[in-house]
């Protein structure tokens, strides 16, 4: 089982120094919530090791070997199988969300709109609905490693359609402060490939058919150490 970043805090006394977490691992369970076939419903969570603290180049933990760094929930549906908002009504508030963006069975007339380029046909989609990371991990772009690695392992490679809704539910910005959250979240994530959705804002897309989801992962591949420091 393992344990969190924050475990380090409570271990201070035996931390001397830097502890560097290294070597991502990600690991999936499906979380067994979907009654239909055309749906699968998934967690993906980051798990990572761990090096330094002491002279001799270790932290003592007991016999856990790796460090919870947090999650993402996702949706894998097929299209043209089942009306989507009743696939995802069947969820959560979460989901349901992403039901204005279908049309029956497949995604609606948004897409011809909101992407410059031609898109290929799409034939299922992946939907985040969750991102969470530890907090003593966040801002090193762990949730764009991970959501990117979500994709790469999870989405086809040619007809997948990516969504977010990384705002908070219902919540639109209506302040100044507000606004400038919900941009700097947007920006983030564009990191990991994706666009606004002009058309359903707060929305974000992009499509496996194109190149930027690979391109980003390789960019963030080479981003992810994490070196917690204590007093």
């Amino acid at each position: 089982m393992s344990v969190t970043p924050e475990t380090f805090g409570v271990a201070q006394a035996e931390v001397d120094g830097t502890v560097v977490l290294f070597s991502p691992k990600v690991r999936f369970a499906s979380t067994n919530e979907s009654q239909f076939d055309a749906m699968m419903d998934w967690r993906a969570e980051l798990e990572l090791g761990y090096f330094g603290g002491r002279q001799d180049g270790s932290v003592d933990l007991g016999d856990t070997p790796d460090v919870f760094g947090g999650y993402v929930d996702f949706l894998q549906i097929r299209l043209g199988e089942h009306d989507v908002w009743d696939l995802l009504d069947s969820l959560s508030q979460a989901a349901e969300m992403f039901g204005a963006l279908f049309d029956g069975g497949e995604v609606g007339d948004w897409v011809e709109d909101d992407f410059e380029h031609m898109l290929p046909p799409v034939n299922s989609v992946l939907i985040i609905t969750a991102v969470s990371i530890a907090k003593a991990l966040r801002g090193n772009s762990i949730g764009a490693w991970l959501v990117a690695e979500v994709i790469a392992r999870m989405a086809s490679a040619t007809d997948t359609l990516v969504l977010m809704y990384p705002h908070p539910l219902g919540h639109p910005a209506d302040d100044i402060s507000e606004l400038e959250a919900v941009d700097k979240l947007t920006r983030y994530w564009q990191r990991a490939g994706f666009d606004p959705v002009g058309s359903h804002p707060g929305f974000l897309a992009q499509s496996t058919a194109f190149q930027i989801f690979g391109e980003r992962r390789r960019e963030l591949d080479h981003t992810l150490v994490v070196r917690l420091s204590f007093d």
